[in-house]
């Protein structure tokens, strides 16, 4: 039987070109491990939350599915992002748009399948593999549980994976280079979260015989000695196969200039997955980066002297001071020390009004002060993002909703972000006084419309 498998979610399985290399979705993959009249159509576009997608381009695949086809239903890597208030999806209303996909599915005679998003490049300082994907997984899972509809657990394994890859290995699995490595990314790129050619390929046969086990697919419309090779295991990345690197800390008489760091900033604050770059004097080759006098890295220099560098693994809170030395065909450079202090828990955020039980007018304003480094401070009431705002030099914030609250009691929750690390909530009760929905004032306000600039006799509908 002809049937299509289709592949909808965000950036992480979408299509790329030939122009993104080395990058690669592993949606776009499955084909070359079908063997089967099987096609793959796959609808994953970048910056796609469960919200985005259901609305936008849904419908459109479900004009296109026939009866038995399937559809892989891959969400949660956009929609956990609590610091952009345009792509966060709560949890509650995450799992009830999966619901609604895989019921939407099913109703037409698709098969859906849920799918967890797989895990990012993210090691603690010690190695083992980091969720980064919060509650998202586990919610999903749960919903498949609860409709009775087959679900690949695709963070789990992929966790597992990595783990069997290891930190020194597995960024030749995703979209990290360095500078002058390869010729669509001169100045490098290092990405956490989107696979490479090699990556893409060994998820897909995740996801491929995560269906097979689900008798999903049948045997016969797979490529089984493809799909039954053990994972490509890569080589060793560049960084750590230098020859003695703490011999290039005591060099004689060294040459040039040492490197130049823009990023992080000396003695500035940084997150566990701080990247650094810089500039190098020309004829520097590549970097070395010590802290304490032993190795932890290094990375190569492109054609204009620029560079960029991760950590394989997270760094630790606190202080750290690094001593960074360049390469170079005449020697090494003279060692260059660079000091930042690394922020892992974020304090909640104080917050000065409104007071705790206070009464508030419709329109109340939240304001308070947070610690050093706090980039933005985020509002919750329930799952529901309210609203954002940034932190000034002083650390103060503020927020004014665009719309009037209800009268009633209310509890926010005010939680400080520092790049992707969030604080635990700062929670607030207080009460609104307000016009209630069923007041007389209300209905003489809404039986005339506003004169607009005709004149000033505007209705009082209880909010203004």
């Amino acid at each position: 039987m002809n049937r299509t498998i289709f592949v909808l979610g965000d950036s992480v399985p979408a299509p790329r070109t030939d122009e993104e290399a080395p990058m690669a979705g592993w949606g776009q993959k499955i084909e070359d491990l079908l063997a089967g009249p099987v096609e793959v159509a796959n609808y994953a576009r970048s910056a796609m939350t469960t919200r985005k997608y259901f609305t936008e381009r849904f419908p459109a695949m479900l004009n296109r599915m026939k009866r038995g086809d399937v559809v892989l239903i891959g969400f949660g890597g956009v929609d956990h992002m609590i610091h952009n208030g345009m792509r966060y999806v709560p949890v509650p209303e995450y799992r009830e748009l999966l619901r609604l996909f895989a019921t939407y599915v099913y109703q037409e005679g698709g098969t859906p399948v849920l799918v967890t998003p797989a895990a990012r490049y993210a090691f603690s300082g010690s190695g083992e593999v980091l969720n980064t994907r919060g509650d998202y997984p586990r919610a999903m899972l749960e919903v498949a549980s609860e409709l009775g509809v087959p679900a690949i657990d695709l963070t789990g394994r992929t966790m597992d994976l990595w783990a069997e890859i290891g930190p020194m290995r597995l960024r030749q699995y995703f979209c990290w280079v360095d500078a002058g490595e390869h010729p669509l990314h001169p100045d490098g790129n290092i990405d956490s979260s989107h696979l490479s050619h090699t990556g893409a390929f060994e998820v897909a046969r995740i996801v491929v015989a995560g269906l097979c086990h689900l008798g999903v697919l049948d045997k016969s419309e797979v490529d089984m000695p493809a799909l039954m090779e053990p994972p490509v295991m890569p080589p060793v990345s560049t960084e750590f196969t230098i020859q003695a690197p703490e011999s290039a800390l005591h060099y004689a008489q060294p040459v040039g200039e040492p490197p130049g760091i823009t990023k992080p900033a000396m003695d500035g604050l940084a997150g566990p997955m701080v990247k650094f770059s810089g500039v190098t004097a020309p004829g520097t080759e590549y970097v070395l980066f010590f802290e304490g006098g032993q190795y932890i890295g290094g990375a190569g220099v492109g054609g204009s002297g620029q560079w960029t560098w991760r950590r394989s693994v997270n760094w630790t809170a606190g202080e750290h001071v690094v001593q960074c030395v360049g390469l170079r065909g005449d020697g090494c450079s003279p060692v260059v020390q660079h000091r930042f202090t690394v922020m892992t828990d974020v304090p909640a955020p104080l917050v000065t009004s409104p007071a705790e039980g206070a009464f508030a007018g419709p329109r109340p304003r939240f304001s308070g002060k947070v610690q050093r480094g706090v980039t933005k401070v985020v509002l919750m009431e329930g799952d529901l993002l309210i609203g954002a705002t940034g932190v000034n030099e002083k650390g103060e914030w503020g927020f004014t909703h665009g719309h009037a609250w209800r009268p009633g009691t209310h509890t926010i929750r005010a939680i400080a972000l520092f790049g992707a690390t969030e604080s635990a909530p700062a929670v607030r009760t207080f009460k609104v006084v307000g016009i209630p929905e069923n007041s007389p004032i209300r209905t003489h306000g809404a039986s005339r419309h506003d004169c607009g600039a005709v004149c000033e006799h505007r209705p009082f509908t209880g909010d203004r």
